[in-house]
């Protein structure tokens, strides 16, 4: 297989259980307006965002295939960012049915470009390949911002895998001062990665310690999603 062919596996399989899960959860309107994990954001807003998101890559993807380069938010991150307020307004019945549509476009996108052996066209700053990756580390984490039954400790091990050592490796740009990461052994979900550490900064290190998914979560701006299992869990400068 492919790291294409993989890359759209995963984020398929990916999309599919977000929809079960949020059928699952049966939200009503008062839940959506609950509180995300995201400072600011309901779940009404992170779901609009997915579903925006998944349009917005359609939207860049469909015009690869046409070979022109088609920006995923025409009106820029202020339009962007005016829609999800916008949809963050809606009930819990239209935001799962948006977020489920949006999703089954992408879908289809994904696919015609499978047929066309169209992953390393450029759609618009990424390859059709790369959105595939983007999209997958959309659904996964902001999943995980929904704040219901799906827990930073139920991420895919190849997502952990793929994503924690990429956010470690990046780390120097966001830490304040010296840090040094330790994966342990002990609640882990990967096989890889226990015993690996990270070193960035300078001066005398805090120890940020624990299970490669807590510090998955801890790296990507979601200390909370850690569930106090980290040693520490300093504070980092946003991850873009």
């Amino acid at each position: 297989m492919s790291s294409a062919e993989a890359s759209l596996q995963r984020v398929l399989v990916s999309t599919a259980a977000l929809l079960q899960g949020l059928e699952a959860e049966r939200w009503t309107d008062p839940d959506v307006r609950v509180p995300s994990l995201l400072p600011g954001w309901t779940r009404a807003h992170v779901l609009t965002h997915i579903a925006r998101n998944a349009d917005g890559m359609s939207r860049a993807l469909a015009g690869a295939l046409r070979g022109e380069i088609v920006a995923r938010y025409p009106h820029g991150q202020q339009g962007r960012n005016a829609d999800i307020e916008a949809g963050a307004t809606r009930g819990s019945v239209e935001l799962v049915a948006d977020v489920r549509e949006s999703a089954d476009r992408l879908d289809r996108i994904f696919t015609a470009v499978a047929d066309v052996d169209g992953w390393q066209r450029l759609a618009g700053e990424r390859s059709a390949e790369a959105h595939a990756v983007a999209r997958w580390r959309e659904v996964e984490v902001h999943r995980v911002d929904l704040g219901g039954a799906y827990a930073a400790a139920d991420w895919p091990p190849e997502f952990v895998a793929y994503l924690l050592p990429e956010l470690a490796d990046g780390l120097g740009g966001r830490a304040g001062a010296g840090l040094r990461i330790k994966v342990t052994a002990d609640g882990s979900i990967t096989t890889d990665l226990p015993g690996r550490t990270w070193s960035v900064g300078t001066g005398d290190p805090v120890d940020v310690v624990g299970p490669d998914w807590a510090l998955l979560a801890w790296l990507a701006g979601r200390p909370a999603a850690a569930h106090g299992v980290l040693s520490n869990a300093p504070d980092l400068a946003a991850w873009i």
